[in-house]
């Protein structure tokens, strides 16, 4: 049910707000079937808004490592999905020297059917990649530019040696990108796998998404609506605030932390987007918005910051 929950939903939700205009994406449709209805169940405004903040937010701190470092850099997208991130770097000219994206075997699977037939998808590998031939099973896929690894996360050194087959270089600047991820692990799952990165890469940056606030009302409700659809959410007690969020990091090996939440990225926005958006549908319940942005946050770690 995890498995089903934590990739379905959020494809479908990339899917339909790239539909109706939140944002561009050429590439989510080849992985993602268009809902029949005009709303598919349970995708509020509200929930629209706060997942156009989170693509927005962790977009900007994604370009401005690549652009700090040059693009002379590696990114591991823990937990990716169905993600289209690496094509959409590609089109920008934004492509790190490696991108590699791990995930459940089953997941992988699944990713690696979709790219295998559909053009869209493959060609963009193959115009990237140089050397011998690509190499390409059911769970894994491995080209000089992009590689994707079928690994549990919460097993790290079993993760580290599959990433290294793929030619992980661990003194390369490294980007590790998390989104709604660790919330599924427990804390000791999480903080082993945070320390794991920390040890490994010299100079290193984390961009973690997920919730925070989770032990008010609202978060309260969060939770009992998520074990409604067998979603256990074992990592809920690092969510309780922003404090606990940073802390994490901080603990783990990583030496400057910050967090804030889904309402201050909102805010951070351009003006015209914001009306844009706002402008897309219409925002009923303006009090459920806010704590829904106040209960999801983006935090960011840095390892030898000066570097970055």
């Amino acid at each position: 049910a995890l498995i089903n929950y934590s990739l379905i939903f959020p494809s479908l939700l990339d899917r339909f707000a790239v539909s109706v205009g939140y944002w561009k994406d050429p590439y989510i449709q080849y992985f993602v079937r268009q809902a029949k209805e005009r709303k598919a169940p349970e995708i509020n405004r509200g929930k629209l808004a706060c997942y156009y903040a989170r693509v927005h937010g962790v977009s900007y701190l994604i370009k401005a490592f690549l652009k700090k470092t040059e693009c002379n850099c590696q990114i591991v997208n823990l937990g990716a999905g169905m993600d289209t991130l690496f094509w959409r770097l590609k089109d920008e000219n934004l492509l790190p020297r490696k991108y590699f994206e791990v995930d459940f075997p089953m997941i992988v699977a699944r990713k690696i059917h979709n790219i295998k037939s559909k053009p869209p998808l493959s060609k963009p590998i193959m115009e990237s990649h140089s050397g011998d031939s690509l190499l390409i099973d059911s769970h894994s896929l491995d080209s000089s530019r992009y590689s994707i690894v079928g690994a549990d996360l919460r097993f790290s050194s079993d993760l580290e040696e599959k990433l290294k087959k793929h030619n992980l270089d661990i003194h390369l600047p490294t980007l590790l990108v998390a989104e709604c991820v660790l919330v599924y692990m427990t804390p000791q799952q999480s903080a082993a796998l945070l320390r794991w990165a920390a040890s490994t890469f010299p100079v290193a940056m984390v961009i973690n998404y997920e919730q925070v606030n989770m032990m008010d009302r609202f978060g309260q409700i969060m939770i009992e609506n998520l074990q409604r659809r067998q979603c256990n959410l074992a990592g809920v007690e690092v969510c309780r605030s922003l404090d606990s969020q940073r802390e994490r990091l901080l603990l783990n090996g990583w030496e400057t932390a910050r967090a804030i939440d889904m309402m201050k990225v909102y805010s951070f926005l351009p003006q015209d987007d914001v009306k844009r958006i706002e402008g897309l549908e219409f925002l009923d319940e303006k009090e459920l918005f806010e704590q829904l942005m106040q209960h999801y946050c983006i935090c960011w770690a840095s390892k030898d910051s000066s570097n970055l």
